[in-house]
């Protein structure tokens, strides 16, 4: 095979599987008093689609929308969130604005994939704080593509949330 031939198969290989099309969520937790430490009440969670990391607003799903409650086992309970990166390969925490220790104990840093779709879970005194997730989803497709319209997205979330 000639240098050219090769190298037109290399990036034709790199086009095909080095391409990942992100797109970027937040996870705003707040609590009545906005308290950034262990409070008395559960904070309510709303999720952020972003496509762009830099992307200040965002597009807010319904508060609660996509989280529900699950027992982790005798003693406490975890509450999930779906990050909304369905079919994502790849899922990772890109920043952090977090001022309380419990919200990051975990070795798996509270990222959880349940079949195709990423979850985010909280539990113990992290749920009585005021935090900010911001998560990172990388795609093979671009995401608008397969989800061209935030209603649906918000529509899906919505049907996922259990009380």
């Amino acid at each position: 095979m000639s240098l050219l031939s090769r190298l037109v198969v290399e990036v034709l290989l790199l086009v095909t599987f080095g391409i990942a099309h992100p797109q970027f969520r937040k996870l705003v937790c707040l609590t009545k008093d906005r308290s950034f430490v262990d409070g008395n009440e559960t904070a309510k969670c709303h999720l952020v689609l972003k496509d762009a990391e830099s992307e200040e607003s965002g597009r807010p799903a319904p508060e609660g929308a996509g989280c529900f409650t699950e027992r982790f086992n005798a003693t406490s309970e975890r509450v999930y969130c779906d990050l909304f990166c369905p079919k994502a390969h790849t899922v990772f925490h890109s920043s952090f604005d977090l001022f309380h220790r419990s919200c990051f104990n975990y070795y798996n840093y509270q990222l959880v994939q349940r079949g195709d779709d990423w979850f985010i879970w909280r539990s113990g005194r992290c749920l009585n704080s005021t935090a900010t997730f911001s998560v990172g989803c990388k795609f093979d497709e671009p995401f608008r593509k397969r989800f061209p319209v935030d209603a649906d997205i918000f529509k899906k979330l919505r049907a996922r949330h259990r009380a």
